[in-house]
């Protein structure tokens, strides 16, 4: 009768196994030591998709909060101005008023009119010197197409847009020449500094409106942020307790191959020295 010794099929199953734990060890280490739960696609394809997705969105999201933050700080820019121009624009009326008086005599008037010049003066100064980032902000040539309108990204997603349209504030646009020299000039003035005082209402108006509208957006994303993020985190971050759990027990499973492994051989060679 025949009897032969081919191959160690114990110590090969052994190693087998031995292998299996190992790699499954070396994962469950790769997790614990990135935090991940996904290290490649190969692990979770479709997860790690939904993952990367929910990232992007976070990053949109929070560029769009800084894109309304940046856009209130020019608004406020804009509105600190406007503020200046109608502090200027209440004295050259309370000026007119003055040089309205029939008490007044040419001289007198003159003198005013030239301080009405000078405020004036002040506010085409404003209106054309006030910039953010070197855009102008306040003689209608601001904003992407060079109509005042000054558009935010306010979202993640194309489309999620807010505008505000900030009017030309030049003295040009707002009420024009005032004279107070004249009767002809003083009949005509109050009517046109108080249309004046309207449209820069209406600037300031549209200023704090916007503004307010930022604000809102921004309490609004940033809630969604945080949710999307949490989103996120449930689909890419391991879970430590359970993850080290599971690298103990691959650690155990290697470990007992590696014993069996040796055992397997131990046998065999035993067996062979029998026949030596």
């Amino acid at each position: 009768m025949a009897f032969s010794i081919n191959t160690n099929i114990s110590a090969m199953t052994a190693n087998l196994y031995s292998n299996i734990s190992n790699q499954g060890m070396n994962n469950s280490l790769s997790r614990l030591s990135s935090g991940s739960s996904i290290t490649s696609a190969a692990y979770d394809a479709s997860g790690l998709g939904i993952a990367n997705q929910l990232s992007a969105q976070v990053s949109g999201l929070g560029q769009a909060i800084q894109n309304s933050n940046e856009s209130i700080g020019m608004i406020q820019i804009a509105d600190g101005a406007m503020s200046g121009i109608q502090e200027n624009m209440d004295r050259i009326r309370i000026l007119t008023l003055q040089a309205s008086n029939g008490t007044m005599n040419a001289d007198n008037r003159a003198i005013i009119q030239k301080e009405i010049d000078g405020l004036l003066e002040s506010s085409d100064d404003i209106a054309s010197q006030t910039s953010y980032n070197g855009i102008k902000l306040l003689d209608g040539t601001g904003g992407s197409n060079g109509n005042g309108t000054f558009t935010t990204q306010s979202g993640a997603d194309a489309g999620d847009t807010q505008s505000v349209s900030i009017g030309d504030a030049q003295v040009a646009s707002l009420v024009g020449s005032i004279d107070v020299t004249t009767s002809a000039g003083l009949a005509s003035a109050l009517e046109d500094i108080d249309n004046a005082m309207t449209g820069i209402s209406d600037i300031r108006s549209e200023l704090g409106a916007s503004q307010n509208q930022l604000m809102s957006n921004i309490r609004n994303i940033s809630v969604t942020q945080v949710n999307v993020a949490s989103a996120e985190s449930q689909i890419r971050d391991v879970d430590f307790a359970a993850e080290s759990a599971n690298f103990s027990q691959q650690n155990i499973r290697s470990q007992i191959g590696s014993f069996a492994q040796a055992q397997a051989n131990a046998s065999a060679s035993n067996v062979t020295r029998l026949f030596s």
